[in-house]
């Protein structure tokens, strides 16, 4: 088996032709999701790796309880005949092997004490969240919204108009309509500036779990091709962001509404 590889705050390890994606975090041993992530977010992370190390595969079947549009649009993945199986384990685990089941053990594998009390509160939180009579008191965003921009905040596709445009917009400056997006954006950014939002002051979709983080971290960022955006940072590592760090962008779950995960992109400080 090769050595744990860290990617994306998850862990990665490969046999043969196999792989799994596991989460750092265990209570009493058994692994268990971060704040924010869950199969869908661990899935598009093992796709990432995958074609970030140019390693050749194929996808025959999804696990139901992996989101596939969400995963097809975050990664550009098609599903084909006699390829693997993209299923997920028993606990915060998401294997890729030809076989029904993972031949990797992740018991052995570095973890990450979580706290028990703190993640009952967030499980319960992301329980009350995404019940389908909670309702946002912030900006609502509809479900054909929400699926039209999905491109954009996931892949990060910006439109080319003699300078890069993100986020994609329906005209430029001089009120002429622009092209459908087109370009992806570096996987890495440079912070401009960061701050934190009291758990008072968070957007009324996070009201639930503000409180439980203790606030919500979120960073400027300028990308190499010019465009500057917000983004949160992940929820579950605890680690202050500086002016001119850079960071990574990955996949998690944002916020829940209508009964359904808000998946978008978030930021992570990148080391190496």
């Amino acid at each position: 088996m090769s050595e744990v590889q860290n990617f994306h705050g998850y862990l990665i390890l490969s046999k043969s032709n196999s792989f799994t994606i596991s989460s750092p975090y265990t209570i009493d041993g058994n692994r268990v999701f971060g704040h924010d992530s869950d199969y869908t977010t661990m899935a598009i992370s093992i796709i990432k790796y995958l074609v970030s190390n140019e390693i050749e595969f194929t996808i025959a079947s999804v696990d139901e309880k992996i989101n596939f549009e969400v995963l097809q649009i975050a990664t550009g993945i098609q599903l084909v005949e006699n390829g693997q199986n993209l299923a997920c384990g028993d606990d915060a685990s998401v294997y890729l092997s030809s076989t029904e089941h993972s031949t990797i053990e992740v018991q052995n594998t570095p973890s990450t004490l979580m706290d028990v009390n703190l993640y009952r509160s967030m499980q319960m939180a992301w329980k009350t969240e995404l019940d389908i009579r909670n309702i946002s008191q912030g900006a609502y965003v509809s479900k054909q919204q929400y699926d039209e921009s999905l491109s954009s905040r996931l892949s990060l596709i910006a439109q080319n108009d003699d300078k890069i445009i993100w986020p994609p917009r329906q005209m430029n400056s001089d009120g002429v309509t622009l092209s459908k997006e087109s370009t992806n954006l570096s996987p890495k950014a440079n912070v401009l500036t960061w701050t934190k939002l009291s758990a008072a002051g968070a957007p009324s979709e996070f009201a639930i779990r503000a409180p439980i983080l203790g606030g919500l971290s979120t960073v400027m960022v300028e990308f190499d091709e010019g465009p500057r955006g917000v983004f949160l940072m992940v929820d579950d590592e605890d680690r202050e962001p500086k002016i001119g760090d850079s960071v990574e962008f990955v996949v998690r779950m944002l916020y829940g509404q209508e009964g359904i995960v808000r998946y978008g992109t978030k930021a992570r400080i990148h080391f190496g």
